[in-house]
């Protein structure tokens, strides 16, 4: 049997997810339609041998979607991403170029994270620097002699639909700017003795314009008073040209 809805809507919510707004009533099986009877016809000719799962049983959270469940730059408009749940963000992935890095914070693209790698800080909580020279951490309430910079940095990622700002976090920045780039690293480079902005503005110049294929959590959040929609990286890679040729034309003879 078939069984029809009206008025699903497809969100990338942990994979794929289904959902029916209320009042659209229950399902309809078999209906007398004649997208019913191709859908029949279908199944009988091939057994569901061609069929593709909407779901993914990895999590669709960070996993990077090949080419026919690509979205574009503007499906976060369009589809109102981040606006359709408060308490739950929106997935997509799309392919893009990086066409900006706002890296001009003052003391580096990164902030001052706790040195306990263990729990419950783990080198992500903020600190604090005390006027003895040491870091304070609030989470653990533990003084340490030293801290550990993370990266977080925003830019603009654009298609040839839109353009939208994103925020980066340590990990997909340090992909972003070279592999493993980090941001005491750069630190040590560029601020520690001498501020050398020549050198620091040389490591986001290699990632500017570069080709990469994006994974973004669009979340709703709330400034103050006003409501503004958010997109982070939680999954990128650089785009492969010879792979995207393959699948691009694979695409096309399916028309």
């Amino acid at each position: 049997p078939v069984v029809a809805f009206r008025r699903v809507r497809l969100s990338d919510y942990g994979g794929k997810s289904c959902s029916t707004t209320q009042g659209t009533g229950g399902g309809q099986v078999s209906p007398d339609i004649p997208e019913t009877r191709a859908l029949q016809k279908w199944w009988s000719d091939t057994g569901g041998q061609s069929s593709r799962s909407l779901s993914s049983s990895s999590g669709g959270m960070g996993k990077l979607e090949n080419l026919p469940d690509r979205k574009t730059v503007q499906t976060i408009k369009s589809e109102h991403l981040g606006m359709n749940n408060p308490d739950k963000p929106d997935y997509l992935t799309f392919k893009g170029t990086l066409t900006f890095i706002k890296k001009d914070k003052e003391g580096g693209a990164w902030y001052t994270a706790c040195a306990r790698s263990e729990e419950p800080c783990k080198n992500r909580f903020k600190v604090t620097q005390t006027t003895d020279g040491n870091w304070f951490c609030d989470k653990c309430q533990g003084t340490f002699p030293n801290c550990v910079r993370r990266w977080i940095f925003s830019g603009t990622i654009a298609d040839d639909t839109s353009t939208t700002w994103v925020s980066f976090f340590n990990e997909q920045a340090e992909l972003l700017l070279g592999g493993n780039i980090s941001a005491d690293q750069v630190f040590e480079e560029t601020y520690s003795e001498e501020a050398d902005q020549d050198k620091y503005d040389s490591y986001f110049a290699r990632a500017n314009h570069s080709d990469w294929v994006f994974k973004c959590r669009v979340k709703q959040e709330n400034m103050g008073d006003e409501t503004r929609i958010k997109a982070s990286v939680v999954n990128m890679a650089p785009l492969d040209y010879a792979q995207e040729s393959r699948d691009l034309l694979q695409a096309i003879s399916q028309f």
